[in-house]
C-alpha cells in the first residue's frame, strides 16, 4: 500500500517573509548575486547550485519578496526549497526521484515522522510504501537529503551524475569470456 504524503495537511517549513512590497532594482546583474542579496535581505541564508545561470535586467516587477523569488524560478526554470534555515535554489533539471530503502519499523513511522517534522512539501512528492519497505522522493537535491536525514537513511552511494552531464563508456572487443569489476573512481 503506497500512501502519497503530498496530500497532507502538514506543510514544510516558509521563512520569515518581510511584510510589504519587495523592492529591489536590478541593474545587469546575475540571478545567483540577485537569489543571495535577497536571502540576505531576509536574514536568511541562500544555497544556490552552481547550475543556476543567467542575468537580471531591469524590469522585475514590485511585489512581496516570494514573489520576487517566485518570478525569478519562473523565468529562469529554478525550485526553491526551505528547510527552516537555509533557502536552496536548484534548477529544474536537478530534480530527480529516489527510492529509499527503509526497516520495516522506519517505513512504518515514515509518513507521521516527515509529517510531524513538517519536512512534507506539496510540490515535492513523497510516497511511502509501507509493503515495500521503501520511500519514493521527487525534489531538488536538498529536498531529498532532508528527506533522508530524517528518516535517519544513510546517504546514497554510488558517484552522483550531473545533471546534462554525459557518462562516456569505452567497450572493447574481444575473446575472453569473463568480465571484471572495475571501481569506477579514481582513489
Amino acid at each position: 500500500m503506497a500512501l502519497d504524503l503530498g496530500a497532507q495537511h502538514a506543510y514544510a517549513a516558509e521563512p520569515r517573509w518581510p511584510p510589504g512590497p519587495y523592492k529591489y532594482i536590478t541593474v545587469d546583474q546575475s540571478v545567483t548575486d540577485a537569489l543571495v542579496e535577497l536571502g540576505r535581505n531576509m536574514r536568511v541564508p541562500m544555497r544556490v547550485s552552481k547550475l543556476v545561470k543567467g542575468r537580471l535586467s531591469a524590469g522585475m516587477p514590485v511585489g512581496t519578496a516570494r514573489e520576487f523569488l517566485e518570478e525569478i524560478c519562473n523565468r529562469y526554470g529554478l525550485v526553491w526549497y526551505f528547510d527552516g534555515i537555509v533557502m536552496n535554489v536548484a534548477t529544474e533539471a536537478e530534480i530527480q526521484t529516489e527510492m529509499i530503502p527503509l526497516d520495516a519499523n522506519t517505513a512504518a513511522g515514515a509518513e507521521d515522522r516527515l509529517s510531524r517534522l513538517g519536512v512534507i512539501d506539496p510540490r515535492f512528492p513523497v510516497k511511502v510504501s509501507k509493503q515495500d519497505d521503501v520511500v519514493s522522493v521527487s525534489g531538488p537535491p536538498s529536498y531529498i537529503e532532508l528527506v533522508r536525514k530524517t528518516l535517519g537513511a544513510p546517504a546514497a552511494t554510488g558517484p552522483k551524475q550531473e545533471p546534462g552531464k554525459v557518462v562516456s563508456v569505452r567497450v572493447f572487443r574481444g575473446r575472453q569470456v569473463e568480465a571484471y569489476d572495475v571501481p569506477s573512481e579514481k582513489n
